[in-house]
This record gives structure tokens, sequence and C-alpha cells, in this order.
């Protein structure tokens, strides 16, 4: 079975089958509509391959994720895949496990196939890797990547007003005393988080003491580990903000196994906006960041030939609060313990 046998079927050219193939504009609706009748009665596969050499586009992009454990990107995987086959492309993806080897080798995989065009949405991205994108001249897009050349395109998160938002809503809620539970800083993207956190509470004046700081691992293990440092704490934080989801669900299941009340003995906030965030116990105010967004955002930084294209090489998301039932007004007696604040305004 072959194009030129589908075009006797249909009663038209290999061209125009050709062109219903590609989605071509230029074919009336009614011989596309008996072009694919033929098709689907004649079972006939394109030979992709031999397409791909013809015209030197794959039609294939390749996706880069830091780790497919995280519910946050298989979330990710799922919107951009949806998005691609919605436009005639296939996807290939590659999990680099944070590990700088295999985000070399993923990239080396995916040059090697000709795809054509590379979605890098991890955390980190070695200058190892960035040559090797840069030598390749295939286009790409990269996912909060601050110090890459301005040759590539890249999607930013506000991460400043989005902790600036968590906090202001514990503030409002009487809260001074705010403790944060940081990803790994050997993560660009957790010291990033880090830092706008601190800027949200200097900006309000808001204290920081050392042991309200905790490192954490951006897993279920580093909340589980805060939670035990700020249940046996003296003077412990009255609300705490975690930099990502899954440190949150961690910190709330431990709290549970020590018999803790969320949010009667602790405020919690975390970041991401998970599926698993609406169904655990209480559900976790947190900051909505949208995959469905950067997948949209990311797809067509790639597929400039579309007419939704942005033109533009940064393109800026800005997480959003989303207020559920594990954050609520501190105990008064606990408010009138600690030393009033003059409210600043948000910015």
């Amino acid at each position: 079975m072959d194009i030129l046998t589908v075009a006797r079927h249909a009663g038209v050219s290999t061209a125009t089958v050709s062109r219903v193939l590609n989605s071509s504009n230029k074919v009336k609706s009614s011989t596309a509509s008996r072009v694919r009748a033929s098709i689907e009665k004649l079972q006939y596969i394109p030979n992709t391959s031999a397409r791909s050499l013809r015209s030197g586009k794959t039609n294939v992009y390749g996706l880069v994720v830091s780790d497919i454990r995280n519910p946050f990107f298989p979330d990710l995987i799922e919107h951009f895949e949806s998005l691609a086959t919605s436009h005639g492309i296939d996807v290939t993806f590659a999990n680099t496990g944070y590990s700088e080897e295999r985000l070399l080798a993923g990239i080396t995989r995916l040059l090697e196939r000709n795809v054509d065009g590379i979605a890098l949405l991890t955390s980190e991205v070695s200058q190892a890797a960035i040559d090797k994108l840069h030598e390749s001249a295939v286009p790409v897009v990269f996912l909060n990547q601050p110090t890459i050349g301005a040759e590539f395109k890249n999607i930013t998160i506000d991460y400043v007003q989005g902790f600036s938002d968590a906090v202001e809503h514990l503030r409002m809620l009487g809260h001074r005393k705010i403790g944060f539970v940081a990803g790994p800083p050997n993560l660009s993207s957790a010291v990033r988080r880090r830092e706008a956190f601190l800027t949200a509470l200097n900006a309000r004046s808001l204290p920081m003491k050392s042991e309200w700081l905790l490192e954490g691992d951006h897993k279920t293990t580093g909340g589980q580990f805060a939670a035990e440092h700020i249940f046996s704490m003296q003077d412990p934080p009255t609300a705490v903000v975690c930099s990502n989801d899954m440190t949150a669900i961690g910190l709330l299941q431990t709290a549970h196994r020590l018999g803790r009340n969320i949010p009667g003995d602790l405020s919690l906030v975390g970041f991401d906006d998970l599926f698993l965030s609406e169904i655990v116990q209480p559900p976790l105010t947190t900051l909505h960041l949208s995959r469905r967004e950067i997948a949209t955002r990311a797809f067509y930084a790639l597929h400039s030939g579309n007419a939704n294209a942005s033109a533009s090489r940064s393109s800026v998301i800005q997480p959003s609060l989303v207020v559920r039932a594990s954050t609520a007004s501190i105990a008064r007696s606990d408010r009138e313990s600690q030393p009033r604040q003059r409210r600043s305004s948000r910015r």
C-alpha cells in the first residue's frame, strides 16, 4: 500500500493526498474528506521516515524533564504531548533525574533523532548542555534559566511575586513567625525560591530565626524531617511555607502522626498546586503553577510557524495563591504575645 494507490482510489493526484496528510488548507473540504475516507478504507499508514527524508523535518519534538517521579512533570508532559498531537507532532522525552550526565545523554539522543525542536523543561541545565544545544542550531526553549544567552527562548517563573502573595496571606491571618522549608541547595530553582521567600519577609519587616529556615529535598522525606524539627522547637513558627507541595505533604503527614493539628498548631503553604494538594486532609493552601500554561508556551515557542506563536524570547508566568484549609488565623493569645508589626502595603 502506497500513496499512489490511495490517490487512484480517491480519484485525486498524489500531491493532493500528500497535502491532506500534511493538514494543508489548500485542499477543498469535500476532496479532503474523500481522501481521508480512502485512507481509512485502504488502511494506509504513511511512511513517516520517507516523508521526513523528503521534507527535512521529522515532526518530532524532544521534551526533557527533571524528575518523572514528581507529579509535577507527568502533568507537564501530558499537556505538552496533547498539544503536539493536535498539531500532528510526535513527542519523545528524556528524564534527567537531576543528573548532568543523563541530561547530556538525553540531549544527544534527541539530536541524533533529528528532532525539530527541544523543550528543556528542567530545573537545572549545565553549561555543557547549553553549549551542545547552541552548536546544534535546533530550536530550543528553556524553563526558568536566567543565565542562558539571549539567543534562546526562556519561560520564567515570577517567584518573587508568588512568595510575596503567600507571605502576605499569612501576615493578614495574623502570623508574624513564618518559617520556610527550602529545597536542595544544589538546585538553582530551589535557591531562587528560598531567596524570593526571604525577600517577601524583609519587605514586611518580619523576623526570621535561623532555626525556622530548614533545608529539604523537594520530596515528602524533607517535609517529614522538617516537621520533626518544627514541633520540637521551644519557639516554633506559627506558619510554614514550603518550597514545593511534596515537601508540604510530607510535613502534613508527620504532623498527623505526631498528633498535631494543621492549621490549628501550624498554618501550612505549599508551591506547585499538585492534584494531591486538593485531596490531602486538610486540603493544602498553595501557590498554583500552571503546567498547562508552561506546556502551551513551550510548545508554541518551538512551533514558531503557528499564528499563535509568541515572538518574544522571554515569557513570564505568575504563580497564583490558592487558599484552602491548611491556613487559618493565629490564636488571639499567640497574636497578643508577639510584638505588633506595622502593616506594609502589598507590592
